[in-house]
């Protein structure tokens, strides 16, 4: 599965790409340091905003990094029978390997990714800079984010890419797309993205944030003519390293 198309995770993946099923990984971080889920999680709005600044903000020695994710790509009337499973194994600030599960056609597949890449994480004020090397070859992410602005460029097999999100009101914006992404009337534990699309603004995407076993979630379904299409979970730490 192509890195670039895992939402909020890009960063995660820069530094991932030799297989290697048979390494074992390390252990996860414990508890111990981290600020587990604070009361403004329960804003689903200020819950996406800040893990689309920490997407590319992973490596930094404090805020929030992707523990673990869950899809299921069936619909409504066919969960469970595709799955992926996707898990962040780190050291301090460096991610040692990932591991994925899959199921398809009725059987599983695993495989243990090993970080071999090099990274180099730069933080001066509202600018953060992650380089990463491997065999010789660096690609650079750079994210301005001062809590209601973010811009990130970053390239991907050669060609470069910015987006922008704009938070103001309770709603972010993409301006350089017909994007929005707005809370629910009735529950801001719940939010829409909203895409300008012939002539109005379609539903693609609903959000539901929270918090369990002092882990931040968030869930992202794929909405198609109103239905519920595949579903992924992220579960997420907010860590502070000592």
């Amino acid at each position: 599965m192509n890195s670039k198309l895992f939402f909020l995770v890009a960063a995660l993946f820069i530094a991932c790409s030799d297989d290697s099923s048979s390494t074992s990984a390390n252990n996860v971080p414990s508890n111990n340091g981290q600020n587990l889920a604070e009361p403004s999680y329960t804003n689903c709005i200020q819950t996406i905003f800040e893990v689309q600044s920490a997407e590319f903000s992973s490596f930094s020695e404090d805020g929030l990094f992707i523990d673990s994710a869950y899809w299921d790509k069936g619909t409504a009337n066919s969960r469970g029978n595709s799955i992926y499973i996707y898990k962040t194994y780190w050291t301090g600030t460096h991610l040692d390997s990932t591991y994925e599960a899959n199921l398809r056609n009725g059987e599983w597949t695993y495989q243990t990714t090993v970080n071999t890449a090099e990274t180099k994480f730069i933080r001066e004020g509202n600018i953060s800079t992650l380089i990463s090397t491997k065999d010789g070859i660096s690609d650079t992410t750079i994210t301005y984010f001062d809590g209601d602005s973010l811009a990130t460029t970053y390239t991907d097999e050669g060609s470069k890419y910015t987006s922008i999100y704009v938070l103001k009101n309770d709603t972010i914006f993409r301006p350089d797309q017909n994007q929005i992404t707005v809370m629910d009337e009735n529950d801001n534990n719940t939010c829409y993205q909203k895409d300008f699309y012939d002539g109005e603004w379609v539903i693609w995407n609903r959000y539901e944030a929270g918090v369990k076993n002092g882990m931040l979630m968030l869930t992202r379904t794929s909405i198609e003519d109103g239905l519920d299409h595949k579903t992924v979970t992220f579960f997420m730490h907010r860590r502070k390293l000592q």
